[in-house]
């Protein structure tokens, strides 16, 4: 943002004056990122800037909701997400908007992350060497987190042998052309990036932990989510337990303060909202809530919770009244991003939260070599008594019983935040839609279908000649 304010003071200087001698004065070095970082608050900016791109999650959860069995298509649609949710995208953008716009977003985000980094250690400033550490280390993580939101898009379900992973891009090189890495190798750089981000963060404590910056436990969050990808069981586990031993923002256990969750208050406290590991702030923006319903117009609903969403959740689930509403009319809405103390669709994007992590352990004591299905049960127990009044602990025959029952657990707690399309990619199943939800045609994703992977845009197939598109597009 700073060089393109250069330039454009550059150029303004001579349009104003109409002389070319005006624009000759200036050196390009004027406009280098040796001038745009000249100190360390500079530095800060570029970081503040990298996190704000990663507002392009909204598009992960989004895409997620129309192309899986967790939305339907709303009462008041007039075309928004119709062709993403029945199945009818491809790589340009008049049909594939909604699957392909997180891809230029999270490559903006790399590309900043190049930029800013190594600039760190270089530029005037605080001369705290353990500040200058931890912009460092939320910089790389950063990079590591947007990468992996590539992976899971646009490459096929984990498979270390895959050729076709993501281009890892990591120096700046406007004239490069990046080919795909192995997926072995994108994945290898998207841990290397985050255990060197986390070897450079401090200790964190409940009174120290910032829900609004990566630090060391929230790395370990994402670290957990993507051994999960990856089939990792054991380093799911680990990481799992190490944010939950934390006790940075355990689970809460009453409706009243679960609500709360998703209508951000405490959003301006020093700890945040209660169990949220990492979000972005959004005090006067609808990019998340104004994709379900409008503030305008009698609140239109564009995309409603499925029908089998909605039927999954028993009376006493503390989660129902918070997740799903019903307006005077009848029509069902999703209350998760509706409204805040700031406003109608107002609301800040959860990335990860403490929940998901006992999700993740469960899984993998189920999924593991030698399953531990009495810890996975445990586990999936206390998050359902935080959820349900008056529930009753359930016992598992097999780990398979228990692997299923997470899955279903994790379609209704992490219902509209991102995971149900890939958790059904990543175990290999088919999307499918109840016939209330959706047309004959459009019910059934098959497990082996193409869709399964997003297409490359188009924009980047014509920009690199050494990029691969996608089977199927």
């Amino acid at each position: 943002m700073r060089i393109n304010k250069y330039l454009y003071l550059v150029l303004a200087g001579g349009l104003l004056t109409g002389c070319s001698k005006e624009l000759e004065q200036h050196s390009p070095n004027d406009v280098s990122e040796a001038n745009a970082f000249k100190t360390l608050e500079h530095v800060q900016m570029g970081l503040n800037g990298v996190i704000g791109y990663y507002g392009a999650y909204v598009n992960d959860i989004y895409k997620s909701a129309l192309v899986s069995d967790e939305a339907k298509i709303g009462p008041d649609n007039a075309g928004q997400g119709a062709l993403t949710y029945r199945y009818q995208y491809s790589s340009d953008g008049t049909t594939g908007g909604d699957v392909t716009g997180g891809y230029s977003s999270y490559y903006l985000l790399v590309d900043a992350v190049n930029r800013t980094l190594p600039h760190v250690y270089t530029v005037e400033g605080d001369q705290n060497t353990a500040r200058r550490d931890i912009i460092k280390a939320q910089l790389l993580g950063m990079r590591g987190i947007a990468n992996f939101s590539l992976l899971q898009s646009w490459a096929k379900r984990y498979d270390a042998a895959d050729p076709l992973g993501i281009a890892i891009v990591q120096n700046v090189n406007p004239l490069a052309q990046t080919p795909r890495s192995t997926v072995a190798e994108s994945i290898a750089a998207i841990e290397k990036d985050l255990a060197d981000a986390k070897a450079l963060f401090p200790a964190v404590t409940p009174a120290s932990f910032r829900d609004t910056v990566l630090n060391k436990v929230n790395v370990a969050a994402y670290q957990a989510r993507i051994a999960l990808w990856k089939r990792d069981y054991a380093a799911a586990i680990t990481y799992a337990t190490e944010v939950i031993n934390s006790n940075v923002k355990p689970l809460v256990t009453d409706s009243t303060d679960f609500a709360a969750i998703w209508t951000d208050v405490d959003a301006g406290a020093t700890n945040g909202i209660a169990e949220t590991l990492f979000r972005i702030r959004y005090p006067n923006s609808t990019a998340l809530g104004g994709l379900w319903t409008t503030a305008g117009g009698g609140e239109l609903i564009y995309i409603a919770p499925s029908d089998k969403l909605i039927n999954s959740f028993d009376a006493d689930d503390y989660r129902l009244p918070a997740y799903i509403a019903e307006k005077g009319n009848g029509d069902i809405y999703l209350n998760k991003y509706h409204v805040s103390s700031r406003g109608g669709r107002v609301v800040d994007l959860k990335a990860i939260r403490t929940a998901e992590m006992y999700l993740i352990r469960a899984e993998a004591y189920a999924r593991s070599a030698t399953p531990n299905i009495a810890a996975g049960a445990a586990d999936l127990n206390y998050l359902r008594a935080a959820r349900i009044e008056g529930y009753v602990d359930e016992t598992f025959a097999s780990a398979t019983d228990l692997a299923n029952a997470v899955l279903q657990e994790r379609f209704k707690e992490l219902a509209f935040e991102g995971h149900r399309f890939f958790d059904l990619k990543r175990n290999g199943l088919p999307v499918q839609r109840s016939a209330s939800d959706a047309a004959a045609e459009w019910q059934t994703l098959p497990a082996t279908s193409y869709r399964f992977v997003f297409p490359i845009p188009q924009s980047a197939m014509l920009a690199n000649p050494k990029m691969v598109q996608n089977d199927g597009y």
